[in-house]
């Protein structure tokens, strides 16, 4: 009985996982350079500023504490 051999699809699933063979490419931050999901640009200038790697939040009411304090 011949052998049949198996779909490129499958024989790649089963090697790397992937249809086709290749990790999907993730897209990276212009500003740190690591793998992100989310990148963050100003609406003026729509000019990418940070990602969700490099981004940090603070709360806009200690602004005005320390405003006060001065």
């Amino acid at each position: 009985m011949p052998q049949i051999p198996d779909h490129p699809i499958i024989r790649n699933m089963e090697r790397t996982g992937y249809p086709d063979g290749k990790e999907p490419r993730m897209p990276k931050c212009p500003i740190c350079g690591e793998p992100c999901h989310t990148v963050y640009s100003s609406w003026m200038a729509e000019e990418i500023f940070a990602c969700n790697n490099c981004l940090t939040t603070d709360d806009a009411a200690c602004l005005l504490e320390e405003e006060a304090d001065d």
